[in-house]
């Protein structure tokens, strides 16, 4: 008898240890989203669109828990192709399908809690959506810009504003349930939400949710004012601006790492367009100065700043739309979760794998959202990468007592399925978003009145919009609801199977733990060919022939140009929408594209 305890003890020691080693062997194992559509990725980068629709076609489904996926993908792959037509065809499935999985089925929860989230149907993010529609509307617009004047391209102008409407509700009803920026301000002055500060301080809660919350989209309402502009309701076109401009000034641009450019830029367009529709006299020029616009200065660009706000008929207007590279790729967190019957404590400790940069990234991760430590600032701390400067992310865990529900834990069971080793848990993360371009600029030759020949101008493309800040603030809001659904999922399945093999004895336990281990993961997916982020820029230019070169820096030294021709004509504005992708080649410093309007 004594002997068959001192074996057990043994075996109980041991066994921590054999189910960490092999855990570690089973982890290695593990996919994501992004891994099973690397080659579609790849593809897409090499700009070879066809077979990158074969490759999507193949390895997703359009029925199943990922065809939404399947759609959204396809649908990107078409766009890019210039297929603008079969784009939406596609996208507009993928509308379908979304709103149809607005609502989870029980089937969905019950494959979600008894293996992991990835078997439930992906409806796609809030974010996602919009730019579907976004994705849409301007293949309606690169389309009408394709007709001569006539009813085919009213009909597609008018395709487009359904787009353009279906992203405003869209937006409206998500402010209608989180408030404004100027309400959010207001809210933080309140006592109530300055005590509940002090304690989510003093529990180590990293995360100001009302701070986070995407509450309304900035680009959006600009891009919808251009499309307004452009098949000439005016008045619409100044209410979009005049709400973009206010968006990226109230904190859409400071909560999203864009560009301060932005909010004049907006505001430019807010007067412009003012003064084009005539009857607000007075009220631009209010406009102009409450906005600094209207700073003084005597160089030739300052001179030129203090007019690019003033409508000049006789003037062509071209809007460039810049989208940067490929969206972030959520991954997983494994971490280990187990109780210390002897502390009574639930202690939670992460197990990074991959390479060295994968491995700081998770511990980063875990340091921020789930470790014991004060407050951190996720935007400016973990965006940039500045916390893997921080030591104190390689040793941290999280302890949580147990002491007041300890009776509860013992009448469960929990206290031995999370003993021995504890169990392995599964949370999506997102790697830190480094930027892919250092900076963007386009210049453009083109025709000049009199004889002043070809003139070149030189802007800076400006930050309009982030894709890997909307994912990644959103995984930080959905964060702790991640842990506490893989806690409590996977200490369900555990007691499942526990229950199974207990006939089996120590050896059976162990294995049980393994097998269930073997099938946990974290729920990767998101749509991977939506792009980094966006970048804008306006110009008002003489009309007849130009030729447009954007000329992008990557973080890796690579000089990257790109070629269009555009026919402008006076009094009218023209959309170019172009994507711009990073080499994952060092040694490509030179590419070049063909125009994707006209």
């Amino acid at each position: 008898m004594f002997r068959w305890f001192a074996i057990t003890f043994k075996y109980q020691a041991l066994a921590t240890w054999i189910s960490i080693g092999l855990l570690l062997s089973v982890l290695s194992g593990c996919s994501t989203y992004g891994d099973s559509v690397q080659a579609v990725l790849d593809d897409v980068r090499a700009q070879d669109y066809a077979r990158a629709d074969k490759v999507a076609d193949d390895s997703l489904s359009p029925i199943g828990r990922d065809r939404l996926l399947y759609f959204l993908e396809r649908g990107m792959i078409a766009h890019l192709d210039h297929r603008y037509q079969d784009s939406n065809a596609l996208l507009e499935q993928a509308y379908l399908i979304s709103e149809s999985l607005y609502r989870t089925s029980a089937t969905d929860w019950l494959a979600s809690a008894m293996t992991h989230p990835g078997n439930a149907s992906y409806k796609g993010q809030l974010y996602e959506r919009i730019y579907l529609h976004y994705t849409k509307m301007l293949n309606y617009l690169l389309l009408a810009q394709q007709q001569v004047r006539g009813q085919r391209q009213e009909q597609l102008l008018d395709s487009a504003r359904v787009e353009n409407r279906r992203i405003q509700i869209l937006l409206d009803e998500n402010v209608f349930k989180t408030g404004d920026y100027e309400q959010a301000k207001t809210k933080e002055e309140k006592l109530f939400s300055k005590i509940s500060q002090v304690f989510r301080r003093l529990n180590g809660d990293p995360v100001d949710v009302e701070k986070l919350k995407f509450r309304d989209q900035a680009f959006s309402h600009y891009v919808m004012g251009a499309l307004y502009e452009q098949y000439g309701e005016l008045d619409n076109a100044r209410v979009s601006y005049q709400r973009s401009a206010t968006l990226y000034e109230d904190g859409y641009a400071k909560q999203y790492n864009l560009d301060h450019d932005m909010v004049k830029q907006a505001w430019s367009d807010t007067i412009r367009v003012m003064q084009k529709a005539g009857g607000y006299n007075g009220r631009w020029q209010q406009l102009v100065k409450t906005k600094g616009l209207d700073s003084t200065g005597t160089s030739k660009n300052s001179i030129a700043d203090k007019k690019r706000y003033l409508y000049q008929p006789e003037k062509a207007e071209l809007l460039i739309l810049q989208h940067v590279d490929l969206s972030p790729q959520r991954k997983v967190l494994n971490m280990q979760l187990m109780i210390n019957s002897d502390s009574r404590q639930l202690v939670i400790r992460p197990v990074p794998i991959g390479t060295r940069q994968e491995q700081r990234e998770q511990m980063a991760w875990f340091y921020i959202l789930y470790a014991d430590k004060g407050l951190y600032n996720i935007v400016r701390d973990f965006s940039d990468g500045s916390i893997l400067n921080s030591e104190g992310v390689l040793f941290n865990s999280r302890a949580t007592t147990l002491q007041p529900v300890w009776s509860l834990v013992r009448d469960t069971g929990l206290d031995v399925i999370l003993g021995n080793g504890g169990v392995r848990i599964a949370v999506p993360y997102y790697p830190i978003p480094y930027a892919p371009l250092i900076s963007a600029n386009v210049s453009v030759k083109g025709a000049v009145d009199g004889d002043k020949g070809v003139v070149e101008r030189k802007k800076v493309m400006i930050k309009a919009d982030s894709v890997a800040m909307l994912g990644l603030l959103q995984q930080v809001i959905a964060a702790q609801g991640d842990l506490n659904s893989a806690m409590a999922r996977e200490a369900l399945r555990n007691m499942v199977t526990q229950e199974a093999v207990k006939d089996m004895g120590a050896l059976g336990m162990l294995g049980g733990k393994l097998l269930t281990a073997s099938t946990t993961n974290a729920d990767t997916r998101n749509w991977l060919l939506l792009p980094h982020h966006i970048r804008v820029q306006r110009l008002q230019l003489e009309p007849g022939q130009h030729k447009i070169t954007l000329t992008s820096r990557s973080t890796k030294g690579q000089t990257i140009k790109q070629d269009y021709d555009v026919d402008l004509k006076a009094g009218e504005l023209e959309i170019l929408a172009l994507r711009t992708f990073v080499p994952t080649d060092a040694s490509a410093n030179n590419l070049s594209a063909s125009k994707v309007t006209q």
